[in-house]
Protein backbone atom coordinates (compact mmCIF):
# COMPACT_ATOMS: atom_id res chain seq x y z
CA UNK A 1 0.00 0.00 0.00
CA UNK A 2 2.35 2.79 -1.31
CA UNK A 3 1.49 6.16 0.10
CA UNK A 4 0.05 5.07 3.14
CA UNK A 5 -0.47 7.70 5.93
CA UNK A 6 1.22 7.31 8.88
CA UNK A 7 -1.12 5.91 12.25
CA UNK A 8 -0.55 5.81 15.60
CA UNK A 9 -1.42 2.22 15.96
CA UNK A 10 -1.10 -0.39 14.01
CA UNK A 11 -3.12 -4.15 14.90
CA UNK A 12 -2.23 -7.14 13.97
CA UNK A 13 -5.31 -9.62 13.88
CA UNK A 14 -3.83 -13.34 12.60
CA UNK A 15 -7.21 -14.83 11.54
CA UNK A 16 -8.10 -18.68 11.02
CA UNK A 17 -11.56 -20.18 10.16
CA UNK A 18 -13.57 -17.08 12.07
CA UNK A 19 -15.79 -15.92 9.33
CA UNK A 20 -18.72 -16.02 12.37
CA UNK A 21 -17.03 -13.67 14.70
CA UNK A 22 -15.99 -10.55 12.00
CA UNK A 23 -18.91 -9.12 12.26
CA UNK A 24 -18.86 -8.48 15.84
CA UNK A 25 -15.05 -8.03 15.42
CA UNK A 26 -15.32 -4.80 12.94
CA UNK A 27 -18.22 -3.57 14.69
CA UNK A 28 -16.16 -3.27 18.00
CA UNK A 29 -13.20 -2.00 15.92
CA UNK A 30 -16.12 0.78 14.30
CA UNK A 31 -17.43 1.38 17.89
CA UNK A 32 -13.80 2.50 19.07
CA UNK A 33 -13.67 6.10 20.69
CA UNK A 34 -10.03 6.04 19.85
CA UNK A 35 -9.90 5.91 15.93
CA UNK A 36 -5.85 6.55 14.79
CA UNK A 37 -4.97 2.79 14.01
CA UNK A 38 -4.71 0.73 11.08
CA UNK A 39 -5.87 -3.11 10.82
CA UNK A 40 -3.61 -5.51 9.45
CA UNK A 41 -5.77 -8.48 9.01
CA UNK A 42 -3.88 -12.08 7.64
CA UNK A 43 -5.79 -15.27 6.73
CA UNK A 44 -4.33 -17.75 7.27
CA UNK A 45 -5.47 -19.86 4.74
CA UNK A 46 -8.20 -21.80 6.80
CA UNK A 47 -11.39 -23.61 5.07
CA UNK A 48 -13.87 -21.10 5.36
CA UNK A 49 -14.84 -17.33 4.24
CA UNK A 50 -12.69 -15.38 6.67
CA UNK A 51 -10.89 -13.41 3.74
CA UNK A 52 -13.76 -12.41 1.82
CA UNK A 53 -16.11 -11.63 4.88
CA UNK A 54 -13.46 -9.36 6.53
CA UNK A 55 -13.44 -7.18 3.49
CA UNK A 56 -16.90 -7.18 3.39
CA UNK A 57 -17.28 -6.50 7.18
CA UNK A 58 -14.25 -4.21 7.22
CA UNK A 59 -15.04 -2.02 4.10
CA UNK A 60 -15.92 1.07 6.49
CA UNK A 61 -12.44 1.40 7.69
CA UNK A 62 -10.97 2.40 3.88
CA UNK A 63 -7.69 2.40 3.73
CA UNK A 64 -7.23 1.74 7.28
CA UNK A 65 -7.87 -1.52 6.53
CA UNK A 66 -4.74 -4.20 5.06
CA UNK A 67 -5.66 -7.46 4.23
CA UNK A 68 -3.30 -9.84 3.59
CA UNK A 69 -3.41 -13.87 2.89
CA UNK A 70 -0.48 -16.68 3.55
CA UNK A 71 0.25 -18.60 0.38
CA UNK A 72 -0.18 -21.46 2.61
CA UNK A 73 -1.19 -22.18 6.46
CA UNK A 74 1.58 -20.83 8.60
CA UNK A 75 -0.69 -21.02 12.19
CA UNK A 76 -1.09 -18.71 14.59
CA UNK A 77 3.26 -17.62 15.48
CA UNK A 78 3.49 -17.73 11.32
CA UNK A 79 0.36 -15.15 11.06
CA UNK A 80 1.33 -12.87 13.14
CA UNK A 81 4.64 -12.44 12.05
CA UNK A 82 3.55 -12.09 8.23
CA UNK A 83 1.89 -9.16 10.02
CA UNK A 84 4.57 -7.95 11.84
CA UNK A 85 6.56 -7.63 9.16
CA UNK A 86 4.13 -5.25 6.81
CA UNK A 87 3.47 -3.04 10.45
CA UNK A 88 7.60 -2.73 10.72
CA UNK A 89 7.75 -1.66 6.49
CA UNK A 90 5.06 1.19 7.59
CA UNK A 91 5.06 3.81 9.46
CA UNK A 92 3.41 3.56 13.09
CA UNK A 93 4.13 4.14 16.77
CA UNK A 94 2.64 1.42 18.53
CA UNK A 95 1.54 -2.11 17.60
CA UNK A 96 -0.70 -4.63 19.10
CA UNK A 97 -2.77 -7.52 18.66
CA UNK A 98 -6.65 -8.61 18.77
CA UNK A 99 -7.54 -11.94 18.27
CA UNK A 100 -10.48 -11.83 15.48
CA UNK A 101 -13.27 -14.54 17.82
CA UNK A 102 -12.99 -12.16 20.97
CA UNK A 103 -14.53 -8.74 21.37
CA UNK A 104 -13.83 -5.39 23.53
CA UNK A 105 -15.52 -2.52 24.57
CA UNK A 106 -15.21 0.89 23.02
CA UNK A 107 -12.75 2.47 25.42
CA UNK A 108 -10.75 -0.43 24.86
CA UNK A 109 -7.96 0.99 22.52
CA UNK A 110 -8.39 4.94 23.68
CA UNK A 111 -7.09 2.96 27.11
CA UNK A 112 -3.87 1.35 26.57
CA UNK A 113 -3.41 4.18 24.01
CA UNK A 114 -3.79 7.14 26.50
CA UNK A 115 -1.63 5.67 29.13
CA UNK A 116 1.20 4.94 26.61
CA UNK A 117 1.10 8.94 25.93
CA UNK A 118 0.43 10.21 29.17
CA UNK A 119 3.32 7.86 30.50
CA UNK A 120 5.40 7.65 27.83
CA UNK A 121 5.12 4.22 28.36
CA UNK A 122 6.77 1.59 25.56
CA UNK A 123 4.56 -1.06 26.99
CA UNK A 124 0.86 -0.46 28.43
CA UNK A 125 -1.57 -3.28 29.81
CA UNK A 126 -4.90 -3.73 30.31
CA UNK A 127 -6.66 -5.91 32.05
CA UNK A 128 -8.74 -9.28 30.43
CA UNK A 129 -12.16 -10.79 31.46
CA UNK A 130 -11.96 -15.05 30.45
CA UNK A 131 -15.67 -15.95 29.20
CA UNK A 132 -16.45 -19.39 27.83
CA UNK A 133 -18.21 -19.74 24.67
CA UNK A 134 -21.72 -20.52 24.71
CA UNK A 135 -22.78 -19.52 28.46
CA UNK A 136 -21.46 -16.54 28.18
CA UNK A 137 -20.00 -17.24 31.62
CA UNK A 138 -17.04 -15.18 33.13
CA UNK A 139 -14.26 -17.35 33.84
CA UNK A 140 -12.25 -14.88 35.00
CA UNK A 141 -10.69 -11.44 35.40
CA UNK A 142 -7.26 -11.03 35.23
CA UNK A 143 -4.78 -7.80 35.89
CA UNK A 144 -6.49 -5.32 36.99
CA UNK A 145 -4.93 -4.90 40.49
CA UNK A 146 -1.60 -3.64 39.96
CA UNK A 147 0.20 -0.46 41.03
CA UNK A 148 -1.19 2.77 38.82
CA UNK A 149 2.01 3.90 38.14
CA UNK A 150 4.95 4.12 36.00
CA UNK A 151 7.53 1.50 36.09
CA UNK A 152 10.26 3.40 34.12
CA UNK A 153 12.61 0.06 34.02
CA UNK A 154 10.61 -3.22 33.10
CA UNK A 155 13.50 -5.46 34.54
CA UNK A 156 11.97 -4.07 38.08
CA UNK A 157 8.70 -4.64 37.14
CA UNK A 158 7.70 -7.95 39.48
CA UNK A 159 4.27 -7.95 38.18
CA UNK A 160 5.73 -9.42 35.04
CA UNK A 161 6.77 -12.65 36.85
CA UNK A 162 2.85 -13.35 37.11
CA UNK A 163 1.10 -11.53 34.30
CA UNK A 164 -0.80 -13.59 31.63
CA UNK A 165 1.17 -12.95 28.71
CA UNK A 166 -1.07 -12.93 26.36
CA UNK A 167 0.16 -10.78 22.92
CA UNK A 168 -3.38 -8.82 22.87
CA UNK A 169 -4.38 -6.78 26.12
CA UNK A 170 -1.06 -4.80 25.79
CA UNK A 171 0.18 -2.17 23.43
CA UNK A 172 3.92 -1.96 22.69
CA UNK A 173 6.26 0.63 21.22
CA UNK A 174 7.03 -0.88 17.73
CA UNK A 175 10.47 0.61 17.94
CA UNK A 176 10.74 -1.71 21.27
CA UNK A 177 9.77 -4.74 19.50
CA UNK A 178 11.44 -4.12 15.93
CA UNK A 179 12.88 -7.78 14.55
CA UNK A 180 11.38 -9.93 17.71
CA UNK A 181 9.30 -12.64 15.79
CA UNK A 182 7.18 -15.19 17.32
CA UNK A 183 8.37 -18.90 17.31
CA UNK A 184 7.31 -21.95 15.65
CA UNK A 185 5.66 -23.18 19.43
CA UNK A 186 2.58 -25.06 19.64
CA UNK A 187 1.54 -23.00 22.94
CA UNK A 188 3.43 -20.56 24.77
CA UNK A 189 4.19 -18.53 21.79
CA UNK A 190 3.15 -15.20 23.68
CA UNK A 191 5.37 -16.04 26.65
CA UNK A 192 8.76 -16.74 24.02
CA UNK A 193 7.58 -13.26 22.37
CA UNK A 194 7.00 -11.15 25.03
CA UNK A 195 10.33 -11.60 27.49
CA UNK A 196 12.13 -11.65 24.45
CA UNK A 197 10.89 -8.14 23.35
CA UNK A 198 11.38 -6.60 26.80
CA UNK A 199 15.06 -5.39 26.81
CA UNK A 200 13.40 -2.89 24.02
CA UNK A 201 10.61 -1.78 26.07
CA UNK A 202 11.99 -0.35 28.95
CA UNK A 203 8.78 1.27 30.64
CA UNK A 204 5.47 -0.56 31.25
CA UNK A 205 2.07 1.15 32.70
CA UNK A 206 -0.37 -0.91 33.60
CA UNK A 207 -3.90 0.84 33.34
CA UNK A 208 -6.31 -2.01 35.55
CA UNK A 209 -9.14 -1.47 33.39
CA UNK A 210 -10.91 -4.94 32.28
CA UNK A 211 -12.11 -3.89 28.64
CA UNK A 212 -11.05 -7.17 26.64
CA UNK A 213 -13.06 -9.97 26.71
CA UNK A 214 -11.25 -13.20 25.43
CA UNK A 215 -13.59 -15.95 24.35
CA UNK A 216 -12.50 -19.34 26.02
CA UNK A 217 -13.55 -21.52 22.71
CA UNK A 218 -12.40 -25.57 22.11
CA UNK A 219 -12.15 -25.14 18.14
CA UNK A 220 -10.02 -22.24 18.70
CA UNK A 221 -6.01 -22.31 17.53
CA UNK A 222 -4.36 -22.88 20.82
CA UNK A 223 -6.91 -25.32 21.93
CA UNK A 224 -6.60 -27.59 24.97
CA UNK A 225 -2.99 -29.55 26.04
CA UNK A 226 -1.95 -32.14 24.18
CA UNK A 227 1.47 -33.96 24.16
CA UNK A 228 2.51 -32.28 21.33
CA UNK A 229 2.01 -28.51 23.12
CA UNK A 230 3.48 -30.16 25.87
CA UNK A 231 6.94 -31.58 24.71
CA UNK A 232 7.00 -28.28 21.75
CA UNK A 233 6.90 -25.83 25.44
CA UNK A 234 10.00 -28.12 26.78
CA UNK A 235 11.83 -27.95 23.44
CA UNK A 236 11.40 -24.33 22.83
CA UNK A 237 11.92 -22.82 26.25
CA UNK A 238 14.93 -25.14 26.96
CA UNK A 239 16.69 -23.34 23.56
CA UNK A 240 15.49 -19.78 24.87
CA UNK A 241 16.36 -20.17 28.33
CA UNK A 242 20.33 -19.70 28.00
CA UNK A 243 19.39 -16.37 26.23
CA UNK A 244 18.28 -14.84 29.41
CA UNK A 245 21.89 -15.99 31.23
CA UNK A 246 23.43 -12.80 29.63
CA UNK A 247 23.36 -9.52 27.73
CA UNK A 248 20.68 -7.63 27.75
CA UNK A 249 18.25 -10.47 28.52
CA UNK A 250 19.94 -11.50 31.50
CA UNK A 251 17.82 -8.98 33.93
CA UNK A 252 14.49 -10.84 33.14
CA UNK A 253 15.94 -14.63 33.63
CA UNK A 254 14.05 -14.50 36.73
CA UNK A 255 11.06 -13.35 35.53
CA UNK A 256 11.21 -15.62 32.66
CA UNK A 257 11.70 -19.06 34.87
CA UNK A 258 8.67 -18.23 36.53
CA UNK A 259 6.48 -17.79 33.67
CA UNK A 260 7.92 -20.82 32.28
CA UNK A 261 7.12 -22.65 35.46
CA UNK A 262 3.56 -21.39 35.75
CA UNK A 263 3.21 -22.33 31.46
CA UNK A 264 4.74 -25.85 31.70
CA UNK A 265 5.26 -26.92 35.56
CA UNK A 266 1.74 -25.94 36.61
CA UNK A 267 -0.54 -24.96 33.48
CA UNK A 268 1.02 -27.49 30.86
CA UNK A 269 1.24 -30.54 33.61
CA UNK A 270 -2.41 -30.02 35.14
CA UNK A 271 -3.74 -29.48 32.00
CA UNK A 272 -2.50 -32.69 30.54
CA UNK A 273 -2.93 -34.80 33.55
CA UNK A 274 -6.90 -33.69 33.06
CA UNK A 275 -6.58 -35.59 30.02
CA UNK A 276 -5.35 -38.79 31.91
CA UNK A 277 -5.34 -38.86 35.93
CA UNK A 278 -4.25 -42.33 36.06
CA UNK A 279 -0.67 -40.70 34.43
CA UNK A 280 -0.62 -37.87 36.83
CA UNK A 281 2.50 -38.91 38.98
CA UNK A 282 4.46 -39.99 36.39
CA UNK A 283 3.78 -36.41 34.65
CA UNK A 284 4.78 -34.72 37.87
CA UNK A 285 7.76 -36.47 38.17
CA UNK A 286 9.11 -36.64 34.30
CA UNK A 287 8.42 -32.14 35.16
CA UNK A 288 10.74 -32.23 37.82
CA UNK A 289 13.45 -34.14 36.48
CA UNK A 290 13.08 -31.58 33.13
CA UNK A 291 13.52 -28.88 35.75
CA UNK A 292 16.57 -30.14 37.52
CA UNK A 293 18.16 -30.90 34.09
CA UNK A 294 16.94 -27.60 31.93
CA UNK A 295 16.18 -24.84 34.46
CA UNK A 296 17.92 -26.22 37.37
CA UNK A 297 18.10 -22.25 38.90
CA UNK A 298 14.60 -22.88 39.54
CA UNK A 299 15.61 -23.81 43.17
CA UNK A 300 16.97 -20.22 43.74
CA UNK A 301 14.38 -18.52 41.84
CA UNK A 302 13.02 -15.64 44.38
CA UNK A 303 9.18 -15.56 42.71
CA UNK A 304 9.20 -19.59 43.50
CA UNK A 305 11.39 -19.71 46.61
CA UNK A 306 10.05 -18.79 50.68
CA UNK A 307 11.92 -15.89 52.54
CA UNK A 308 13.33 -14.21 49.11
CA UNK A 309 10.36 -11.84 47.53
CA UNK A 310 7.25 -11.67 49.56
CA UNK A 311 3.92 -12.32 48.00
CA UNK A 312 1.52 -9.85 47.09
CA UNK A 313 -1.49 -12.16 46.17
CA UNK A 314 -3.11 -15.49 46.84
CA UNK A 315 -2.02 -16.61 43.08
CA UNK A 316 1.40 -15.75 44.31
CA UNK A 317 1.86 -17.57 47.44
CA UNK A 318 -0.16 -20.49 45.26
CA UNK A 319 2.41 -20.65 43.06
CA UNK A 320 5.38 -20.65 45.61
CA UNK A 321 3.42 -23.52 47.45
CA UNK A 322 3.12 -25.45 43.99
CA UNK A 323 7.09 -24.86 43.79
CA UNK A 324 7.84 -26.25 47.01
CA UNK A 325 5.50 -29.37 46.53
CA UNK A 326 7.78 -29.96 43.76
CA UNK A 327 10.93 -29.84 46.05
CA UNK A 328 9.49 -32.32 47.91
CA UNK A 329 8.67 -34.60 45.52
CA UNK A 330 4.08 -34.25 46.07
CA UNK A 331 3.11 -31.88 43.29
CA UNK A 332 0.63 -34.76 42.45
CA UNK A 333 -1.47 -33.85 45.10
CA UNK A 334 -1.54 -30.30 44.00
CA UNK A 335 -2.77 -31.78 40.81
CA UNK A 336 -5.66 -33.75 42.42
CA UNK A 337 -6.92 -30.50 44.28
CA UNK A 338 -6.80 -28.82 41.78
CA UNK A 339 -8.67 -30.72 39.94
CA UNK A 340 -11.47 -31.25 42.56
CA UNK A 341 -11.95 -27.75 42.06
CA UNK A 342 -12.01 -26.96 38.86
CA UNK A 343 -13.66 -30.17 36.84
CA UNK A 344 -15.46 -31.41 40.02
CA UNK A 345 -16.57 -27.94 41.89
CA UNK A 346 -16.35 -26.29 38.14
CA UNK A 347 -14.47 -23.21 39.36
CA UNK A 348 -11.95 -21.27 37.43
CA UNK A 349 -8.40 -20.78 39.04
CA UNK A 350 -5.85 -19.45 37.87
CA UNK A 351 -1.84 -18.96 38.47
Amino acid sequence: MAGQASVDVSIVVPAYNVSPYLDQFFSCLGNQTYQGFLVVLVDDRGTDDTYEHAKRAGAFLGDRLVLLRNERNLGLSGARNAGLEWVEAHPTEYVTFLDPDDWFEADYLSDLYSAAVEFDADLSISGIVRYEDGSGKVLSTEMVSYSDELFPDSSLCDDLAFINPCAYAKLYRLDGVRGVRFREIKRSEDTCWLFESLPGLKSVKFTNNALYHYRVRADSLTGEMDNAKYESMHEHFAKLLPKFSRGAHAPYREMFECQVFIRSSVGGVMRLAFTDMKNALLLARGERRWLETVMPSWRRNKYLSFGKWAPRSKKQLALRLSAQMYRVHAFVLVIFAYYLVSNVMKREVRA
